[in-house]
């Protein structure tokens, strides 16, 4: 008896945890379940200063919160005979009333709001309409630079009210307004793809705050021909400048030794100088993107170009019948091979070697794909 009375106190002392651990999970996911949702509606109309070196870009978009609660409509309606508010009435009506906020969690300063409407429906349906500019920081991951994409995020969380209160169901996502023309991104990119994807976002607020999250992300690529333009034929143009010095200009002959040595050491100082003009244009990682070694192999090549152009003028001066003759024909063969081997690295690092498609795309299953028609609702007359 002693035996069966231990066994059952086992028993219940091992499955209360388990059963009460369940009860609060259903107990969480039906408070979830019974949040109000709140549909999220973002229309870009600018991505513009897209700064690589410091990871930030500038947003103007429009953000449309819209949910029922057809209550407060009745009671504006008893107050008031218009349907759309602004100005002091707008913050009036959302200041008695219960309202979802919401904060831009990547962002680097406080947003401006250009200007804010509220509206009503004959549905019970209220809509907050807000026009805003913002400065948001984003991960510059491009390995590929100054091919390759970038993902801009625009991270929209949930401000006061948890995730028990109110859910941000994400309708509408949408780059532009459609017209002809029209450009929306500035500067050598261009829209590759677009998603959004719900999350949850946990703050300090409370030890156990949970706030619903949106994250819109813009995939952008760079422009081919503006790479070509400005970092790929500049750096050819160099590597290809002094191999013809080294390959041609021999120092056996005392006048090439001036436009030789004095070739290298100007190729060295443009290519500075080139590295120090696209600043603000390269991201700034902890590894080397591909840019960075085309800049390091261009480096390495025209110093030591320049190295071995001293080493064999200062050989051929000392002893004119010495091995500098063979020390010189032997680097001219060697030069070449040296730097397309070095090419050919960087090239596999890089884009062969390199890790998978690293953005979450819609296809794949794994992200709430929005891409619908803006819902069309009637306005109280």
């Amino acid at each position: 008896m002693k035996k069966l009375f231990i066994i059952l106190s086992s028993i219940f002392v091992f499955c209360t945890p388990t059963f009460s651990g369940q009860t609060q999970q259903n107990d969480l996911n039906s408070t979830y379940n019974e949040a109000r949702p709140i549909e999220v509606m973002l229309l870009i109309d600018r991505l513009y200063d897209i700064d690589l070196s410091n990871s930030t870009y500038r947003i103007e978009a429009e953000i449309i919160l819209d949910w029922k609660d057809p209550e407060l409509v009745k009671k504006i309606k008893e107050k008031h005979r218009e349907v759309t508010f602004t100005g002091a009435k707008l913050k009036k009506i959302l200041a008695d009333a219960w309202h979802p906020e919401f904060i831009i969690a990547n962002e680097v300063s406080p947003r401006t709001t250009d200007f804010q409407t509220l509206k009503i429906f004959d549905d019970g349906t209220l809509e907050v309409f807000e026009k805003f500019i913002t400065k948001v920081a984003f991960d510059a991951d491009i390995r590929e630079y100054p091919f390759g994409d970038i993902d801009l995020t625009l991270d929209i969380s949930a401000f006061t009210h948890e995730i028990n209160e109110m859910v941000l169901k994400p309708t509408f996502f949408e780059i532009g307004h459609g017209r002809e023309n029209e450009q929306v991104i500035k500067g050598p990119w261009y829209l590759k793809d677009k998603y959004v994807t719900e999350s949850r976002d946990h703050r300090l607020s409370s030890h156990s705050a949970v706030f619903s999250h949106n994250k819109f992300h813009f995939i952008l690529q760079h422009d081919f021909m503006d790479s070509v333009q400005k970092i790929i034929l500049p750096i050819a143009a160099v590597l290809i400048f002094s191999t013809f010095l080294n390959y041609f200009l021999s120092l056996q002959f005392k006048s090439n030794a001036e436009w030789r040595i004095g070739g290298q050491i100007t190729l060295v100082l443009t290519i500075l100088a080139l590295k120090f003009s696209l600043t603000g244009q390269i991201p700034v990682t902890h590894y080397l993107n591909f840019v960075d070694e085309l800049f390091l192999i261009a480096i390495m090549v025209v110093g030591l170009n320049l190295i071995m152009g001293i080493v064999i003028h200062n050989l051929y001066l000392r002893r004119p019948a010495g091995r500098a003759s063979r020390i010189e024909l032997g680097y001219k063969i060697i030069q070449p091979f040296l730097l397309i081997t070095l090419l050919a690295l960087a090239v596999y690092s890089t884009f062969l070697a390199g890790s998978p498609d690293k953005f979450n795309r819609c296809q794949k299953g794994n992200a709430a794909c929005v891409n619908l028609p803006m819902p069309e609702k009637k306005a109280q007359l």
